[in-house]
């Protein structure tokens, strides 16, 4: 780290970056994959837990809307603690689609399989159906879907990650926001990419994407200042989950 380059906060996000990529590098020394995954998960979960507002509750588990389609496996789920929870077991839980902040997709390496894979998950995700849309604040695109991120501790560079993001359009005809992530953070190679609709930079002409390479060490601001973002825009009004309609299809059935 630059001291003269960096802020206060951006000095301390860069330390905790460096935390985070050492006690991820010490989980090398187990030997099943498995392991080494859920325990850059669950430092990731702690990083999130220790920095983002006490209202917000982070699980793992599935997201239904509905009409009872399914997100598959979701690593890190945030919600709000005011709205109504599906415990299945422990942090283990059923999600209301319109009770979900964002989504979180933790990989320990990302590599072209799994990020190929992350991406059919992010269309599963923005596929189902959600009444609530984020749109406070000003000079943003509204966010009717929701949102998805991707955090990586090592892997691909900007310019492979927006290959493949073309080519999974064009291959599945599929439009860039029907599936595209919101943000995708690979921690040691210090850049993120992210929607280039508001909620992180000011929207610029042409792009569906804005990339970030700037000092180094501060891409772990960005996903902190987005998740807040976010947070803040959810929060920001009494949002009512209707029960109901996630009911609605079992009632009459024999």
């Amino acid at each position: 780290m630059d001291k003269h380059s960096h802020r206060i906060l951006s000095k301390h996000f860069a330390f905790v970056k460096h935390k985070l990529i050492s006690f991820a590098n010490h989980f090398d020394i187990a030997k099943h994959g498995d392991i080494k995954g859920y325990g850059r998960e669950a430092l990731t979960g702690e990083f999130l837990k220790t920095h983002l507002p006490d209202q917000i509750e982070f699980l793992t588990g599935e997201i239904v809307d509905t009409e009872d389609n399914r997100s598959g496996q979701v690593d890190i789920i945030l919600q709000s603690k005011n709205n109504p929870k599906i415990p299945l077991w422990g942090n283990i839980h059923l999600s209301y689609a319109d009770s979900v902040i964002a989504a979180i997709e933790v990989k320990s390496n990302l590599t072209t399989d799994h990020f190929k894979t992350a991406l059919k998950a992010s269309q599963n995700i923005k596929s189902l159906k959600r009444y609530i849309e984020l749109n406070e604040g000003l000079n943003r695109i509204p966010i009717k879907q929701i949102p998805y991120i991707i955090f990586a501790y090592t892997g691909l560079e900007t310019e492979t990650i927006l290959k493949h993001i073309n080519d999974f359009s064009r291959e599945n005809n599929v439009r860039l926001p029907d599936f595209a992530p919101d943000m995708i953070v690979v921690l040691d190679k210090d850049y993120y990419i992210c929607r280039n609709d508001g909620w992180q930079f000011p929207i610029v002409p042409g792009g569906f994407f804005r990339d970030w390479k700037g000092v180094s060490d501060e891409n772990l601001v960005g996903l902190y200042n987005y998740l807040n973002n976010l947070i803040l825009s959810y929060n920001s009004k009494k949002r009512v989950i209707e029960i109901g309609r996630y009911f609605e299809k079992s009632i009459g059935r024999k």
